[in-house]
């Protein structure tokens, strides 16, 4: 499935399935406008997702089932991420010209210069970015690969709930497509959830940068780490502002705290700017949601032609 990264234009279910919860949005293009068609959040069993991954899929599958119904979408073909540490991403160089069918038989045949794992279990998407500045006569592609069988559960577990993956992304990747129109160049996503933190991180350059935090309790010792985590990229690549999304995001005691420490400007990403609402009828409750619904958003967006 890993392979399809933005070629499935349309409107698309964008999912994320969180540490705590189901979450999808779909947006669709009219009259020039992105306007938000469906959404939903359902909660489910924290016990279901451990170490980063689901270990109980029956809660998982049976919020999907819930949250399609609350959300009265009728489309089942959806938008998912992975987290961008199962995932190898690199500008790989290539000749100029080549077709895509070429292309993809080369990459396969060269992947093991670059994909330390088997040719038999390697899932591949690529995305030619434009000619290559820095060599002549070549273009820049981008790469992106993980295991199959990472992919295969994923699938089961979405079929199960009557779905079915139309497009997978990076969620880094993701997360930029609700980044604020002002630009990337200096801007940062804390991305947390339940004890968990990530650091999306672009600074002009075509692979974001990505940071975890070991799970752990939200209480000053956390929060220490996070504050050492940010500071850490800081020092390598300065930062403008700091944008804070997730349910853990928006925690009246983090922001504060994080802007003192950090001496940089903190905000709580809005990832609705842009969209219309006009079509959702509990609109009020998504705007209360807000920041959780980030990587959702950003699935739906990057189905859109």
């Amino acid at each position: 499935m890993l392979g399809r990264f933005g070629r499935d234009a349309g409107s698309l279910l964008g999912v994320e399935i969180a540490p705590d919860s189901v979450r999808l949005m779909q947006v669709q293009r009219r009259r020039g406008h992105a306007c938000v068609q469906a959404w939903a959040l359902e909660p489910f069993e924290a016990q279901a997702f451990q170490d980063g991954w689901i270990s109980a899929p029956e809660p998982v599958i049976a919020a999907l089932r819930t949250a399609c119904r609350r959300s009265k979408s009728r489309q089942r073909k959806v938008a998912v991420a992975l987290s961008g540490s199962q995932v190898i991403c690199k500008v790989h160089h290539m000749p100029a010209g080549l077709g895509e069918a070429t292309m993809e038989t080369r990459l396969l045949v060269e992947a093991d210069r670059f994909i330390p794992f088997p040719l038999d279990d390697l899932a591949l998407d690529f995305h030619v970015l434009g000619p290559s500045r820095s060599h002549p006569g070549q273009v820049d592609v981008m790469i992106a690969a993980c295991r199959q069988s990472l992919l295969e559960p994923l699938e089961q577990l979405l079929e199960a709930a009557g779905l079915r993956a139309g497009r997978v992304e990076v969620d880094s990747f993701a997360l930029a497509s609700v980044l604020p129109r002002s630009g990337q160049e200096a801007s940062a996503v804390l991305q947390i959830e339940t004890g968990q933190a990530t650091l999306h991180a672009w600074n002009g350059t075509v692979l974001p940068q990505r940071h975890e935090l070991p799970p752990g309790p939200i209480d000053a010792a956390w929060l220490d780490g996070l504050v050492l985590l940010v500071e850490a990229h800081a020092a390598r690549c300065p930062l403008e502002r700091l944008l804070l999304a997730g349910p853990g995001g928006a925690r009246a005691a983090i922001l504060p705290a994080l802007e003192t420490r950090l001496g940089i400007a903190c905000e709580v990403i809005d990832p609705l700017v842009g969209l219309h609402l006009a079509g959702v009828s509990n609109a009020d409750a998504l705007r209360a949601q807000g920041s959780a619904m980030a990587l959702a958003c950003g699935l739906a967006l990057g189905g859109l032609a």
